[in-house]
């Protein structure tokens, strides 16, 4: 007889967890509180353009990927439909100080290439930190699907702070700044965030850097497909707001309008802390309560979508990086609200026929929950005069900002939809509107570690908050939850190994 296996929440984690249980013979019963499921998956559409919520950008699915790899073994990598950036320029990123810009290329030794021509003084230093980063990720066991009783096998190395270990090898000031460029993809901090945080996702955009065509909405979709086809379900739009708890095991856990569901085992996709806020403190250790809710969140965000005039505005097949200056990369956190934002992201994303100009576009500046704090209890479309009035002037000036960047930006505008912080909280389900997770600290590390096993017997966590965030991280945080209930990390590791 299948084992029913409740999941509480039908993100990227909870659709993953779900997926490999049918592979293992359970059945799992996904609860997801919005009308469809994805998380960071999730799309919408405005005017006819398909926008994605959060997987803008993504890797992993090139030919040796551990995307590919997972996906293969699921059965569904031939659905999902991925399109290469440009191999010379998959990123730019751009100084507004003295107008410096500085490309980045697909593979390490292209990377390098091309860096090193910009660079030509640092071109030795340039390989050994490239040597040192993807050394970083090779002692990984986690990243690279590879068996160990240590997933992560972390050191006085690896631990290093970011800034401290580029500058050991970068002698150039610039380029120290310039090789942190994608902190914002992980809320990097210059002295705190451990820098095989930094070596994991270099190394793994860097070697197949892509963006799902007609948006991430299709993935998640296949995912249902495949756990209904296995016999499991997925329930919409119900929110779950108690479970119950004898003897240190969930007997049910039940959602707003009083649906009840039951399993002979349970996992939480959702943050942590908001897990703490439905459980009676009662049945948890008070010290693991106030340590999930006490957590430092990352950092949210300011994102404007575009949908463009036809044929006005090209169409990109790369990241755009903007910094009015070079302390930015690391401070732009640390803004004064009447200036903000002073740089951003820009993506185009592709449709099936994609030609040269873009039918759509995101633009994205890295901002705090507490600028929006004011209006944290009030709901979406209900946030009043005040709310839509800081909204617009941030909407005003980062629309300058961008055409400063890109002349005749203002003109190729046909709408524009615009997400604040508590946007991000609310339809994400996202603590503080968080866009990666618990923060990292090099300092502490354990504090803000997550493991999947919990004190009650039959619950188990999963999602960004558990090793790493993203559409690598999340997915490799699924094998190990699921691999406490079916027989560990490595037994999983291991079949996805043997499918290739």
């Amino acid at each position: 007889m299948k084992k029913d296996v409740v999941i509480i929440g039908g993100g990227i984690g909870g659709l993953m967890s779900g997926c490999l249980l049918c592979k293992e013979g359970y059945r799992p019963i996904i609860i997801e509180q919005h009308y469809k499921v994805g998380g960071g998956l999730h799309c919408f559409s405005r005017k006819g353009a398909i926008f994605e919520s959060g997987m803008h950008f993504v890797s992993g699915f090139e030919e040796t990927g551990p995307l590919r790899k997972i996906f293969s073994y699921l059965g569904i990598m031939d659905k999902i439909h991925v399109q290469p950036l440009d191999k010379n320029r998959f990123e730019l990123v751009h100084f507004g100080s003295d107008n410096l810009k500085v490309t980045f290329g697909v593979g390490k030794d292209n990377f390098i290439e091309i860096l090193s021509k910009q660079f030509p003084h640092e071109a030795d230093n340039i390989r050994n930190l490239m040597d040192a980063l993807y050394r970083i990720c090779d002692q990984i066991p986690l990243f690279n699907l590879r068996t160990s009783s240590n997933q992560w096998y972390l050191n006085d190395e690896t631990l290093t702070p970011v800034n401290v270990f580029i500058e050991k090898y970068i002698q150039d000031k610039k380029l120290q700044i310039i090789l942190a460029w994608n902190n914002t993809l992980y809320s990097g901090s210059k002295d705190e965030t451990p820098i095989y945080i930094h070596a994991i996702i270099t190394k793994f955009y860097v070697e197949g850097a892509s963006r799902f065509v007609n948006g991430s909405q299709h993935v998640a979709d296949e995912m249902v497909k495949m756990i209904e086809a296995h016999g499991g379900k997925v329930i919409l739009k119900k929110e779950i707001t108690k479970i119950e708890i004898e003897d240190s095991n969930i007997t049910k856990v039940i959602a707003a309008d009083g649906s009840e569901y039951t399993g002979d085992y349970y996992i939480s996709n959702i943050h942590p802390a908001y897990l703490m806020d439905i459980i009676d403190p009662a049945n948890i250790q008070k010290a693991y309560r106030e340590r999930l809710q006490n957590l430092e969140n990352s950092y949210s965000a300011f994102i404007m979508y575009i949908v463009f005039k036809p044929q006005s505005f090209p169409y990109m097949n790369y990241n755009y990086f903007y910094y009015k200056d070079y302390n930015l990369v690391w401070n732009a956190i640390n803004y004064d609200l009447k200036d903000f934002p002073q740089g951003f992201m820009a993506m185009t994303s592709p449709e099936t026929f994609q030609n040269e100009y873009a039918k759509k576009g995101m633009f994205t500046c890295i901002m705090r929950y507490n600028d929006f704090k004011e209006w944290e209890n009030t709901v979406v479309g209900k946030r009043g005069k005040e709310y839509v009035k800081l909204k617009k002037e941030i909407e005003t000036r980062f629309i300058n900002l961008v055409e400063e960047v890109f002349p005749n930006f203002k003109n190729s505008i046909d709408k524009v939809i615009c997400s604040t912080p508590l946007t991000i909280r609310d339809y994400l389900k996202s603590k503080e509107g968080g866009l990666y997770g618990y923060k990292k600290n090099s300092q502490n590390l354990i504090k803000s570690q997550v493991l999947a096993r919990t004190k009650i017997k039959n619950l188990f966590l999963t999602g960004q908050n558990i090793n790493l965030h993203g559409i690598l991280g999340v997915p490799l945080s699924a094998i190990v939850t699921v691999g406490e209930l079916v027989g560990g990390f490595d037994y999983l590791v291991n079949k996805i190994n043997d499918k290739q």
